[in-house]
């Protein structure tokens, strides 16, 4: 379903292209046409030629949108911009804040309060242990977390959690929300809701959602 939406200078816009994701913004608005920097991705650039068609992920608020479109031209405005014709069609992909894919991979954790405020950082009590991340979404988590913690995993209680994205860790702090305490699993599962999450820490971890929900869709697309 096609949707209206409202593009902005310097807002964050990716170009997909041969299974690839090249990060720009943009530049220029015109009637016709929507102006952005050159993409790159990894220190590659993406110059595009003329004729090109590609497929665009625009960020808006707490929204994103996609589009497929033509490269109409290039100019030069201090740098080089490469024109997109503005698009007549624009989809919404899935909230990204509800959007949860799975994600199992060793994180590092620590209790940092609990309702009483018992436990604060830098408080020798404070005890850090392994766990390992289920799913994960722009909002929140699932954690499974070792039997012997049990007396310590409650809900409302605040865990920090290091996990590992790519070549960088970020450190979150989420409130327990969920807990899953199966007497047969020897894990008790705990469901997180991110706490004043830092809004280049949330951006990472949504562009690791919507990175991975592209993925599982190319694949699905492949195998019918």
């Amino acid at each position: 379903m096609s949707v209206k939406v409202e593009f902005l200078i310097n807002s964050k816009l990716e170009i997909e292209y041969n299974d690839d994701s090249y990060k720009s913004n943009i530049q220029d608005i015109t009637d016709e046409y929507l102006g952005i920097s050159i993409p790159v991705s990894d220190g590659k650039y993406l110059p595009l030629a003329r004729g090109e068609k590609v497929t665009a992920v625009y960020y808006y608020g707490k929204d994103i949108f996609r589009f497929d479109t033509v490269v109409i031209g290039r100019k030069v405005e201090k740098i080089l911009i490469i024109m997109l014709k503005k698009p007549e069609k624009v989809t919404m992909v899935q909230r990204r804040n509800f959007a949860r894919v799975p994600l199992m991979i060793n994180v590092y954790c620590a209790l940092i309060c609990n309702e009483k405020n018992i436990y604060t950082i830098g408080d020798n009590q404070i005890e850090f242990f392994d766990a390992y991340s289920l799913d994960i979404s722009g909002g929140g988590m699932r954690v499974a977390i070792d039997r012997k913690y049990e007396n310590k995993i409650q809900r409302g209680n605040m865990l920090m959690v290091t996990i590992p994205l790519g070549n960088e860790n970020v450190t979150i702090q989420g409130k327990i929300v969920r807990v899953e305490n199966d007497r047969k699993n020897p894990k008790i599962i705990c469901g997180l809701n991110f706490i004043d999450l830092d809004r280049k820490v949330r951006e990472t971890i949504i562009k690791m959602v919507f990175n991975t929900m592209r993925d599982q869709m190319k694949k699905g697309a492949r195998e019918e």
